[in-house]
């Protein structure tokens, strides 16, 4: 045992303070140890063969240990930051309420003010799916399904709370339109994540996006009387010849790729 630890130290030398290199070097030499006691177990007797094999088992020991300290760096952070985010959301939470009951008491504004408990619970919730959306994206590209369905429930959720404050302190005709502006956002942030994160029907999804925000827009537009209904409706049939143009730009792309991959290849 005594070679593992004059191994250990000579390759990860001691730094004051550092618990994570404590730490790896005692789970190095339970590890060496156990594998030594295997060793030996199968026969091999000659201690200095046997530690001379484990230490060669063990030659990248700085690389490791760099790559053990990510990790437990990033798993400590973790910890942290959901400590802070209980503790914040808990302040928030209570600051909210103090918020709420101040101002409705000092304006007696009761039927306004419920847009301060209401809209502030939501946008924590906002901050809350945008939390799962960053812990999704740095996950395999299996769970980014999870961001994308976070990030729909994150901007539905903010422009539900923009639609309550509206309701709440003014009188504006049609405002419920900014729940079918909420929907056009979010399928056009789906859209943008699926393109940015390089997510095969990301193609697909814009096809099936394209025509749906076509029809709200198609609704926007004649509520508020920008243009007339007998007009407006051309949106929808546009959106459709849009669609057909993303086709056959993608499958020009794709000949184009395989007429370069041919062409590397006769090359060679």
């Amino acid at each position: 045992m005594d070679s593992f630890i004059n191994y250990i130290n000579s390759a990860l030398p001691d730094q004051k303070g550092d618990s994570i290199l404590y730490k790896y070097k005692r789970k190095v030499l339970e590890e060496m140890t156990q594998r030594a006691n295997e060793v030996t177990s199968r026969g091999i007797n000659n201690r200095q063969v046997v530690d001379d094999l484990i230490i060669s088992e063990y030659a990248n020991l700085k690389e490791d240990y760099k790559e053990y300290y990510k990790k437990e760096k990033a798993a400590q952070n973790s910890k942290r930051n959901l400590i802070y985010n209980i503790i914040g959301s808990g302040i928030y939470l209570l600051l909210i309420l103090v918020v709420y009951f101040g101002v409705s008491f000092a304006t007696h504004a009761w039927n306004m003010t419920w847009a301060i408990i209401a809209d502030g619970v939501l946008i924590w919730v906002v901050y809350l799916l945008m939390l799962g959306v960053k812990k999704f994206t740095s996950m395999k590209r299996i769970f980014h399904i999870f961001a994308r369905m976070f990030l729909a429930g994150a901007v539905i959720t903010w422009m539900t709370a923009v639609f309550l404050l509206i309701v709440a302190v003014t009188d504006i005709p049609h405002s419920w339109l900014i729940v079918i502006f909420g929907l056009i956002t979010m399928f056009i942030c789906d859209g943008l994540y699926a393109t940015l994160a390089k997510h095969r029907l990301a193609i697909l999804n814009w096809l099936i996006y394209i025509p749906v925000i076509a029809v709200f827009t198609f609704i926007i537009i004649g509520v508020l009387g920008f243009l007339p209904w007998g007009i407006a409706w051309i949106i929808i049939p546009v959106s459709l010849i849009l669609d057909l143009v993303i086709i056959l730009l993608a499958i020009g792309k794709n000949k184009l790729d395989k007429m370069e991959v041919a062409d590397t290849w006769n090359e060679n």
